[in-house]
């Protein structure tokens, strides 16, 4: 078997695994309103390991092989923007009125081709089509930029780039550098899978229970969202004349607070939490983060300190 046998092989172990062991989770977002793009995670997911099985047994240079992979594509987009309109009630109609279209708008390449059917040509993406990906691209993984959940964005960036790549006009590849392409997809996406993986397992290092409860928040749901939430939250703090106030690193205490002064805030400062995030999150979700016994003291402790 040469070389490019064994990576087509690996991209299509690879991906099954990934979905295996997105399965075997569960529902990591269950209490919250990112079901919606969970269901569209698994969705790509599961055409991944389709194209990529086919790639690895299928003979090479079929059109319907590349409206697999344009498809494979749309799909990797569709959770990052799902994300983007997890708010309730608006969430229910996302789906229908955001992505849906999204996903007609860039299949309109697929479409042209399909409705030759059965003569079907080949399949290119031009150059407007192409920088539709692009923004839509940069508008859904940008949304995670910053957050721990960087790392797998990124890798999903360039596995969508290398899915993509084949069908542009910009290169002029033969039929086995396409099949080398695509599964270097494959095993990216698997990475992608596997980091987001673990980094949603991964205990935050958060003092704070507080600030455990907010940086879950904002890397769950990206920095969109999360920055009009802090500036809701520091907009009250500052009419309630708060003692703290939220920043880049978390809530940032005044100096010389006292427990007293602190336990105040902090009363305050659940009540808006969990006004603002109750159309994201349940009230589970919201406990199980500030009723963490290593936040609770270390909120003692920072009291003790006088921080």
């Amino acid at each position: 078997m040469t070389a490019q046998i064994y990576l087509q092989m690996a991209s299509a172990i690879l991906t099954g695994l990934a979905l295996l062991i997105s399965l075997g989770l569960g529902n990591p977002v269950r209490q919250t309103s990112l079901t919606e793009a969970w269901t569209w995670g698994l969705a790509a997911q599961v055409s991944w390991l389709v194209s990529c099985s086919v790639n690895a047994f299928a003979s090479a240079g079929s059109p319907l092989l590349d409206q697999l992979w344009l498809w494979t594509a749309i799909l990797t987009l569709c959770p990052l923007i799902a994300a983007l309109g997890a708010r309730r009630p608006a969430s229910r109609v996302w789906n229908w009125f955001i992505i849906l279209p999204l996903m007609a708008v860039l299949g309109w390449p697929g479409f042209t081709v399909i409705c030759a059917w059965p003569e079907l040509a080949t399949l290119r993406i031009q150059a407007p089509a192409c920088v539709g990906f692009a923004l839509v691209t940069v508008m859904g993984a940008g949304n995670y930029m910053g957050t721990r959940f960087t790392t797998p964005a990124v890798l999903a960036v360039l596995a969508v780039l290398l899915a993509l790549l084949p069908l542009t006009t910009f290169l002029q590849l033969d039929q086995g550098s396409i099949q080398v392409v695509r599964a270097a997809a494959g095993i990216v996406f698997s990475g992608a899978v596997v980091c987001a993986i673990r980094q949603g397992l991964r205990a935050g290092l958060e003092e704070s229970r507080f600030d455990r409860l907010w940086f879950d928040f904002r890397d769950t749901f990206g920095i969109v969202w999360s920055i009009r939430i802090q500036d809701r939250l520091n907009l009250t703090a500052e009419k309630e004349n708060w003692q703290t106030r939220l920043g880049p690193h978390g809530f940032e205490w005044e100096l010389k607070t006292s427990l007293e002064q602190r336990k105040s805030t902090q009363d305050r400062m659940e009540h808006a939490l969990r006004w603002n995030l109750r159309r994201f999150v349940d009230p589970e979700w919201i406990d199980e983060r500030l009723q963490s016994p290593a936040g609770e003291q270390a909120d003692e402790s920072e009291v003790t300190n006088g921080n």
